[in-house]
């Protein structure tokens, strides 16, 4: 009797073993993601999907609908657009936030403290905002990938000016929400190239039409400071660049394949690729504050040679064979 009792004990151990290890295996995860843009939810979607975020997480075992769903908010109007999405996200108690911009992480921060971030940021220095200690131990709830931005807007600069010799005097079009670590680069670095910046602050997307009235005589180029405004406007961007008869730089291929002249950055497909391993280590138990912040490590640089000829430059061979892609 007592042996039979005790193989009845070591069997419901065992069944009550399996069921809660399979329902461990099966408890569904939830991601926060949160748009900095005031668009739809499925706009915000279908980007992330063509840039392989969700398969990505797949690859990593994570499957939407299967083990993972996803929780999404956008930027509404008010003083404050991402306050209340932010809290909302958090409100849902997320298992991890998706932030894209730095706009975006300082909303969660002022909410949550406790939920794992993982930030796209093309924007700031993540260690001079105070998102991380150090790249390498960031020490936080903040994780992500963040940009070099010294070594970028040097390479706008040097672009521009290898494209236009002369080139003595470019217009600046900062989106004010981004922070000032792409600015103070770009303006840290035209000096040694004998270059003057006018800096113009851009609030809303009705800012970059009316930015020509703002001009303080007259400019040789011009520069899209990169935000996720930004990236939205890039045909607008492009259009006014066109329009002024300005040679034009940015971040974003969009703006060389809507007329802008130069498009210099990273590959957006791979940071957001990127960032989705990094959420799925967050998911499988890794801390942010044990993760370390990455850079990207993918650029397009793309030339288009039909600006050039409508602008009558003359492109040198030395950037002509740095381009990864020419629009002819």
């Amino acid at each position: 009797m007592k042996q039979r009792m005790s193989v009845l004990l070591a069997f419901t151990f065992v069944a009550l073993f399996c069921a809660g290890t399979s329902w461990a295996q099966t408890k569904i995860a939830r991601v926060g993601i949160l748009n900095p843009n005031d668009e739809p939810d499925e706009e915000m979607r279908d980007w992330l999907s063509g840039m392989h975020f969700y398969q990505t997480l797949a690859e990593h075992g994570w499957v939407e609908g299967k083990n993972v769903v996803f929780e999404y908010r956008h930027a509404r109007g008010g003083l404050t657009p991402l306050a209340e999405p932010a809290a909302e996200l958090v409100g849902l108690k997320v298992d991890v936030l998706f932030l894209t911009g730095g706009s975006s992480v300082r909303a969660a921060l002022a909410t949550t403290q406790q939920i794992p971030i993982v930030a796209h940021d093309l924007e700031i220095d993540p260690v001079a905002a105070g998102f991380a200690q150090s790249y390498s131990h960031p020490g936080g709830v903040v994780t992500g990938l963040f940009l070099d931005a010294p070594e970028l807007a040097g390479k706008w600069l040097q672009l521009l000016k290898a494209v236009v010799p002369r080139l003595s005097r470019v217009v600046v079009l900062w989106d004010v929400s981004s922070g000032r670590t792409l600015l103070d680069a770009l303006r840290n670095a035209a000096p040694a190239l004998g270059i003057k910046l006018q800096v113009l602050e851009i609030r809303r997307p009705a800012d970059i039409e009316k930015a020509p009235s703002a001009f303080g005589g007259p400019v040789q180029a011009m520069i899209a400071v990169p935000s996720p405004m930004m990236y939205n406007e890039s045909a607008q961007l492009a259009k006014l660049a066109a329009k002024h008869r300005l040679p034009g730089t940015s971040m974003f291929v969009e703006f060389a394949d809507a007329g802008g002249l130069l498009a210099y950055g990273p590959n957006l497909a791979a940071t957001v690729q990127q960032c989705a391993v990094l959420v799925a280590k967050v998911l499988g138990g890794a801390t942010p504050s044990d993760l370390p912040l990455e850079r990207p490590i993918k650029f397009d640089f793309v030339v288009n040679m039909k600006t050039a000829k409508a602008l009558h430059l003359n492109v040198p061979n030395t950037v002509l064979l740095r381009a990864d892609r020419l629009i002819k």
